[in-house]
């Protein structure tokens, strides 16, 4: 294995470190003004593209709000749970969804965090056999005893896989919301703009919400040059060859390779490091350019920012036109039959032997 043994990984910059740009600033500071000033049943929602930031500032949010001391086993004031879809066929499922929260705050029946004598596959019996509405309300009661204060759903956004209904999710919002309601605490619900799309068919939910929007940097002369601040932040930890200068002389290629996300930027710069890092030198144009996705990568991507972004008002830049315009997903091709078997011949009528 002497090709892993001649690999030096201090080469290679992960590039894990926080650049407070001003887009993130001003939504951390919204975000921060409206949850400490909403009153309990209102509902703040976090949007943004992919890989903007958005996980990070809800971390951010609850320092500044209310700490991060080892907190009192009895209390919880900040809820937070990041949905998936573990339901049957990778669907999310409402009752997944709510015992994903009693073992996050570690239920005493609902839990298997605390048993109580009772083994692991009694109590997972027990939980199958309780109704939503039995879960739902013993998380309510939760989370009155507990005294919390926020409840916080991150990557929302996979509520869409509710049902293949549109309304399936919005149902799925509405019913949330009237749990925080009764639990008298503040919803935040973050995730990317699909999020927008479920809640925007529940008109009750719509006007109910406080809106905090973490952009990415649009084609414009203000955001561009913010845009080449943080690359030039991002450059200065990187050993780049001396031709290359700085990521200003590639600036344009970092931005259309990920749409001014800056997440997306870290992660091209990142498999930059890498490539580089194999062949023993510094980073050049070419370690760039390997690092970028091609444009049917990009696409859904793409399509995903130009829906929310129109969902909001705004007209899609040229970055977005040319991806979207030009480009179609890959899909997979739907194979009819049995696997590894031959399809059967078909004869004309009157012609078979």
């Amino acid at each position: 294995m002497d090709e892993l043994n001649n690999i030096d990984i201090t080469r290679v910059s992960n590039l894990n470190f926080k650049i407070p740009h001003r887009n993130w600033k001003q939504a951390l500071a919204e975000a921060y003004i409206l949850m400490t000033t909403a009153m309990p049943g209102e509902v703040i929602c976090i949007y943004g593209p992919s890989r903007a930031g958005k996980s990070s500032m809800l971390l951010e949010l609850r320092n500044a709000i209310c700490g991060n001391p080892k907190q009192n086993q009895n209390e919880m004031p900040f809820v937070l749970l990041e949905i998936d879809n573990n339901g049957g066929k990778a669907a999310f499922s409402y009752k997944a969804f709510l015992l994903d929260m009693l073992e996050l705050i570690q239920h005493p029946i609902y839990s298997t965090r605390n048993s109580g004598g009772w083994s692991d596959f009694t109590k997972s019996k027990r939980s199958e056999r309780a109704t939503e509405v039995v879960l739902a309300q013993a998380l309510v009661e939760s989370l009155k005893n507990m005294n919390t204060l926020f409840w916080v759903l991150d990557e929302a956004q996979h509520v869409r896989y509710a049902g293949k209904d549109v309304l399936a999710a919005s149902g799925v919002m509405d019913a949330i919301k009237n749990l925080a309601k009764k639990a008298n605490v503040v919803l935040v619900i973050c995730g990317t703009y699909p999020v927008l799309q479920s809640i925007n068919y529940s008109g009750h939910l719509e006007n109910r919400k406080h809106d905090v929007h973490l952009a990415r940097y649009r084609n414009t002369d203000d955001d561009l040059k913010e845009f080449i601040w943080i690359l030039d932040n991002y450059g200065s930890n990187l050993d780049l060859v001396a031709p290359l200068g700085s990521l200003r002389n590639c600036a344009e290629i970092l931005y259309k390779g990920s749409f001014g996300c800056i997440g997306s930027v870290r992660a091209i710069l990142y498999r930059a490091s890498v490539y580089a890092a194999l062949e023993h030198k510094k980073i050049n144009l070419s370690h760039i350019q390997r690092g970028l996705k091609s444009p049917n990568q990009l696409v859904t991507a793409a399509m995903e920012i130009w829906d929310g972004e129109r969902l909001l008002g705004s007209e899609p830049c040229r970055v977005l036109e040319e991806v979207v315009m030009t480009q179609t997903p890959i899909a997979k091709s739907k194979v009819s039959g049995k696997p590894f078997q031959r399809k059967p011949k078909r004869y004309d009528a009157g012609n078979r032997l």
